[in-house]
């Protein structure tokens, strides 16, 4: 059995506390309890491996270690230029090429986690009538039996990464600066508003790339990659990179923790009846207005 990161070491070594031996301090959604694991155990057993119809099929040679395929695509070229703009805050001197290395890690870190997995599966269900996944950290199931939605799901992850990337290309990228070191990372790191009304009831599976969004991915208990798509970016065409950082205020980082909080409790578990409701009061508490964070590119 291996252990598979839906998240990169890479990431969660920066919010490991080293209080703590160097653990990362994890708060389990249903109970509330925190506990505190290595890096290197803080995955799911098995949840790169195709499903057993598919290993069966193909010689093993002609089958992709989606681990490794993921590591060596996105992550080995992403981390020292991550490396880089975290001992710098700055994005400056970044090459094109560079950037577009950070925007697909971010556009990986969007697709890959159990949160959108979910999402993509219970769409496929409503569309075929079919009963919704359990909400849970394996909602693609287990390797050990035969699942072809497993092994498409799977497949699709490095693929809709370049292709997400490819539509991110036009947004903007900017680093911005928590106060304090206030940054938190969740299991759905890549959080996303929207500055467009959407019904409750509207699927946005790359919600990330529409026209007026800010997507957030927190690198660091510091630093935060901002990603926003202006309303008149056409695709096909290159964002700006904003060289300097972006200072946050208090209030600005504790509402995007707050984002962070919201998107770990709708995936993955169901939330106690409290929870989500309760943040999307303390959310909604915030003053738009004051996180306003296009503006940055006016």
């Amino acid at each position: 059995m291996a252990t598979d990161h839906y998240i990169p070491q890479s990431l969660l070594r920066r919010f490991a506390d080293h209080d703590k031996g160097g653990n990362l301090n994890v708060l389990d959604k249903i109970s509330g309890r925190v506990f505190h694991p290595r890096v290197e155990d803080f995955g799911i057993e098995d949840f790169h491996t195709f499903s057993s119809d598919l290993r069966q099929e193909l010689e093993s040679g002609e089958l992709p270690t989606l681990e490794s395929l993921i590591g060596e695509k996105f992550e080995s070229p992403a981390a020292p230029l991550l490396a880089s703009v975290i001992a710098s805050s700055t994005l400056e001197g970044l090459a094109p090429a560079e950037r577009q290395v950070i925007i697909e890690f971010i556009a990986l870190q969007y697709v890959r986690v159990p949160g959108r997995m979910f999402d993509l599966r219970s769409a496929l269900a409503r569309g075929f009538g079919d009963q919704e996944p359990a909400r849970t950290l394996r909602v693609f199931g287990t390797p050990t039996k035969p699942d072809q939605l497993r092994d498409v799901g799977l497949l699709g992850i490095p693929i809709d990464a370049v292709g997400l990337a490819n539509v991110l290309r036009r947004a903007h990228l900017a680093l911005a600066l928590a106060p304090g070191d206030l940054a938190v990372v969740g299991d759905n790191p890549v959080i996303v508003h929207s500055y467009l009304e959407l019904s409750e009831n509207v699927y946005p599976a790359f919600l990330v790339s529409a026209l007026g969004s800010d997507a957030f991915l927190p690198i660091s208990p510091r630093h935060i990659l901002y990603l926003h798509t202006a309303s008149d970016a056409i695709t096909g065409t290159c964002g700006r990179t904003l060289p300097g950082p972006l200072h946050l205020s208090a209030d600005a980082m504790n509402y995007l923790n707050g984002l962070q909080g919201k998107a770990a409790v709708r995936y993955v578990v169901m939330p106690r009846q409290d929870q989500e409701a309760q943040l999307k009061v303390d959310i909604s508490t915030q003053t738009v207005d004051n996180f306003d964070f296009k503006r940055a590119f006016g």
